[in-house]
């Protein structure tokens, strides 16, 4: 369950290095998880079990996710060089609201992007959170 609307100021590096992290570990298949933030920072993978990875899609199993009002999204990778989201991931935003990162080939600390439930790129400050402060990648 994808908790209510929480103003999401910003994300975990550790966070997006464990994404694509994830994500070259199922390459060529597509890595999909839920997100949880914290404070307004999105701060861990949510597995889900029964998740389906596949080459072209990937699929979550809403009903094995847990009753957590802090997840408010998800994240998934692209095997190609686009981070844009296709016509299914612009529906499964509009269904599910929150905010959903899409991580793409090389999958490093650049070939992510943030949407709204709309499919509108969000702008999140980047967060350390062996730092106090945020920082520009």
């Amino acid at each position: 369950m994808i908790g209510g609307k929480k103003k999401i100021r910003g994300i975990y590096i550790e966070l997006i290095d464990a994404l694509n992290e994830a994500a070259r570990s199922v390459h060529p298949e597509e890595f999909l998880c839920m997100i949880r933030e914290d404070d307004g920072i999105l701060s861990e993978m949510v597995l889900i079990p029964g998740t389906v990875y596949g080459d072209s899609h990937s699929f979550l199993n809403d009903w094995m996710a847990p009753v957590d009002f802090s997840l408010v999204g998800t994240m998934h990778s692209h095997p190609g060089y686009s981070n844009r989201p296709s016509p299914e991931d612009l529906s499964y935003f509009s269904n599910r609201g929150g905010v959903h990162i899409i991580s793409c080939m090389p999958y490093d600390r650049n070939s992510w992007k943030a949407y709204n439930s709309r499919g509108e790129v969000m702008n999140l400050k980047i967060f350390s959170d062996t730092r106090d402060d945020c920082f520009d990648l």
